[in-house]
């Protein structure tokens, strides 16, 4: 009997034991409280790097300040376009720019083994509208105090249970908008804490801006078909040691990009002409795609349909890098020639509308310098005197002189103090204007009333040199300097292709007699240099009291 209650009593003080032991063991559990990461007192905060920005000065192929050029190609139907590319540079970093709208995803690595912590409630995923996260129904991330490194990326990106490495597959060099941030090590106490993500971009963004004096594009679309190959592309290198490994990507055809049908803006250095800007696309690749690619383009560009595919070549240093942003600048230029109207404003014959048409533009108007433009018809013009002006230059130098509105209009321009526009007498004609050539270029009726431009002049040889260049693809600086006072060599030229300028129109500004007068002064007898403008060549010639047709030109 005392057995058996010894016995009771040892089975007693066992199972007190057990209950105790068990008891503690559930205290120690409970005891290891979890921490909600974006819960309470862990807030979740996450930024992305903005990306490079544009300038707003542009260059005369229409695009930024750090343009670089690729030439005019050919778009057909009697239509051209300047290309260039234009570059961003990095954003000021004054403030945390909020991350964009889209899902993303967390995740937390153990910071001494740098391995992802797996299984429920290890994953916070969750979409961000207008800067605040909120999570995916039943998403959750819980984690005992302690160290760990977390990771933010969009869908897109793929991570590896190990910490530094993961992949972004795709095949092209099209990618929708990825980033992936990457925090150092931060430790967990369960006080208030916050963890900040910096999002990096995983792409470049591109776009396209058409300038153009229209104000209407119809469907006009552009795609980059890059040159074929495959590549290894680090997409996951990021500063807090995040790397990533390589993937390989062919089949290297941008997403078409649909132009506006109607002006973004207008131009900011043409202030006649107006800007249609597409939205941005991602593109991601290692090497240089701009070295050579070619350019699909297609729809209705100043009332002519386009379907053509041109290439660009811009400068080998031009990189795509990530983060980067850049703009694929097509300058508009309708062939003939661009045309100024009667009310000051510039565009294409196809689109003129009610407006009249009264002179061919070789030098547009920018928000610093005034246009210039060349009348569509010539004018008979008399006598005009030795030593007309002050300044008289050598062949070489009168090339260069753009100063044929001066000697028109300015008096301190003529060595007796005239006004050569409208000085009467003097000359061999009583009341007859003294400078006829002068006279009748600023007395030009263009046959219509105008408004928003200057004044009809007699342009000097640097401006006839000017409108040959646009106009007749011809140089008059590459003639054999062989000058005398009876002229120069001649310069070889179609004059057929300048012809088309004003063919169109009616005009007769290179008609009949070849010889046209200008305002520039030879330096040996203060004589005028006037052109002799063939079929074949022209060439420049001298001479005093000449009687040679005028074409004005003028300034907008």
């Amino acid at each position: 009997m005392m057995n058996i209650k010894q016995n009771k009593g040892l089975f007693a003080l066992l199972l007190l034991a057990v209950l105790t032991a068990c008891t503690s063991e559930d205290n120690i559990t409970t005891s290891k409280q979890l921490i909600e990461v974006g819960g309470d007192k862990l807030k979740i905060v996450i930024n992305e790097e903005p990306f490079d920005v544009e300038t707003t000065t542009q260059t005369r192929a229409g695009g930024m300040e750090q343009s670089i050029p690729a030439g005019t190609v050919d778009l057909g139907d009697g239509l051209e376009a300047e290309v260039s590319i234009s570059q961003g540079t990095p954003a000021p970093k004054t403030r945390a720019t909020v991350v964009s709208d889209g899902h993303y995803n967390i995740y937390a690595y153990d910071a001494n083994t740098n391995q992802m912590l797996i299984g429920p409630n290890k994953k916070l995923s969750g979409n961000v509208v207008g800067g605040v996260f909120t999570p995916d129904a039943g998403s959750r991330l819980e984690l005992e105090a302690g160290t760990y490194k977390f990771v933010c990326c969009t869908d897109g990106v793929y991570l590896d249970p190990t910490y530094g490495t993961g992949n972004m597959p795709f095949w092209g060099i099209n990618v929708k908008k990825e980033m992936i941030g990457a925090t150092a090590p931060i430790t967990l106490s369960g006080d208030e804490q916050q963890i900040v993500f910096l999002m990096y971009h995983r792409e470049a963004r591109a776009r396209f801006r058409i300038t153009g004096y229209t104000n209407q594009l119809t469907n006009v679309q552009l795609v980059m078909e890059f040159w074929s190959a495959s590549s290894h592309y680090t997409y996951l290198r990021i500063p807090t040691g995040f790397q990533g490994p390589g993937t390989a990507m062919g089949g290297l055809v941008s997403d078409t990009y649909t132009m506006p049908s109607t002006p973004t803006q207008a131009s900011v250095t043409y202030p006649l002409a107006n800007e249609f800007l597409s939205d941005y696309k991602y593109l991601s690749w290692l090497k240089n795609p701009w070295e050579d690619i070619n350019l699909r383009i297609s729809g209705t560009i100043y009332g002519k349909t386009v379907s053509k595919t041109v290439n660009c070549r811009f400068d080998h240093n031009t990189v795509l890098k990530e983060n980067g942003t850049y703009t694929i600048n097509l300058k508009l230029k309708p062939t003939p020639a661009l045309y100024l109207f009667e009310d000051g404003s510039c565009g294409a014959l196809a689109e003129k509308g009610s407006r009249t048409p009264i002179a061919a533009v070789v030098k547009e108007k920018t928000n610093s310098e005034e246009g210039t433009a060349m009348a569509l018809n010539v004018v008979d013009t008399g006598d005009t005197p030795m030593n007309f002006n002050k300044q008289k230059f050598s062949f070489a130098d009168a090339v260069n002189d753009m100063n044929g509105y001066y000697y028109t209009w300015n008096s301190e321009s003529t060595p007796n103090g005239d006004v050569k526009a409208t000085a009467i007498g003097g000359g061999f004609i009583p009341n007859a204007p003294s400078y006829q050539g002068f006279y009748q270029a600023a007395h030009y009726d263009p046959g219509v009333a105008t408004t928003n431009v200057g004044k009809w002049y007699l342009p000097a040889l640097g401006e006839w040199r000017l409108a040959l260049k646009e106009l007749g693809k011809v140089d008059i600086a590459d003639m054999v300097p062989t000058w005398t006072i009876y002229g120069s060599s001649f310069v070889s030229w179609n004059k057929s292709v300048m012809e088309k300028v004003f063919t169109p129109v009616g005009g007769t500004a290179l008609s009949g007699y070849p010889l046209r007068e200008s305002s520039t002064a030879y330096d040996g007898f203060g004589l005028t240099y006037y052109l002799d403008i063939e079929n074949n060549g022209i060439s420049i010639s001298s001479e005093s009291h000449n009687n040679h047709p005028v074409v004005p030109f003028i300034h907008f």
